[in-house]
């Protein structure tokens, strides 16, 4: 299976926090697709669906909110897992994503909204070229508004989103947890969220507004990004953006302990 991966290189950015810290990468890689990425899963030989619940690419919209806590045993029969099931598992208190040299894995809430919030709380995993990845994403070409994270860089979350299929923004944008002590994001847990409105994409941890994208006549904007997905992959073939998978190190774990759906009808 060949991707195409959409990939840019910054020579600088400069993130203006939402506390007034501006934070510099220079010559700091922008990062590819999460959505083509959890694609990738499908390229291995055990890369069979577990599709549990709603299947199939057309969407489904629904008002109905979700709250799901994988302390539940059945938490994980409200996804469809996609790509390796046998690397999401639960663990008691959470879900656990395994990315192995035979694959990583991808999970899908099987309902869409027009607008509304996804939230989940995430442990990312450690490891160079191992992403980490939730995101909203439309049927393709895909509208796609994305949080990853880069195994081999764990104190930077990356945001950015592609409107029907392609990069709009050359730069992702960079930006730590908030405090005035950055942490490891594969060292504990962290709330995320990505909000879509009709004016709007907003990009939360913690609670934290970290970015905002308004939207603008006449620019691109991913109106359509509607379903959850989410997972990890392997980052080895993105020109040096994740790094190189060093599979004597692994495997590599990232987990959720829960995940919040709401749509906003």
């Amino acid at each position: 299976m060949k991707l195409d991966f959409a990939f840019f290189t910054a020579s600088a950015i400069t993130l203006a926090c939402a506390d007034g810290v501006a934070v510099n990468y220079s010559n700091h890689p922008a990062g590819s697709s999460a959505h083509a990425g959890l694609q990738s899963n499908a390229s291995h030989p055990l890369h069979y669906s577990r599709q549990l619940t709603n299947p199939g690419a057309q969407e489904s919209y629904t008002c109905q909110s979700t709250f799901v806590d994988f302390s539940d045993p059945s938490a994980l029969s409200k996804f469809d897992v996609q790509w390796c099931p046998q690397n999401s598992y639960q663990t008691g208190s959470s879900v656990a994503w395994r990315l192995t040299p035979e694959c990583g894995t991808t999970m899908v809430y099987p309902w869409d909204f027009q607008f509304g919030k996804i939230e989940a709380r995430i442990r990312v995993a450690p490891g160079s070229g191992v992403v980490t990845t939730i995101l909203l994403a439309g049927s393709a070409p895909s509208d796609e508004i994305d949080w990853e994270w880069v195994g081999k860089d764990t104190w930077t979350a990356q945001s950015m989103y592609f409107v029907k299929g392609q990069r709009v923004d050359p730069n992702a944008q960079y930006v730590h947890t908030p405090g005035d002590v950055a942490q490891d994001m594969a060292g504990g847990f962290h709330d995320y969220a990505i909000e879509l409105t009709q004016d709007s994409v907003k990009w939360y941890i913690d609670n934290w507004l970290t970015r905002t994208l308004p939207r603008v006549d006449g620019v691109p904007f991913p109106a359509t990004a509607s379903r959850a997905r989410m997972g990890v992959w392997d980052g080895s073939q993105t020109s040096g953006w994740a790094g190189s998978v060093d599979w004597s190190n692994g495997p590599f774990t990232a987990e959720m302990q829960w995940f919040r759906f709401t749509p906003y009808c």
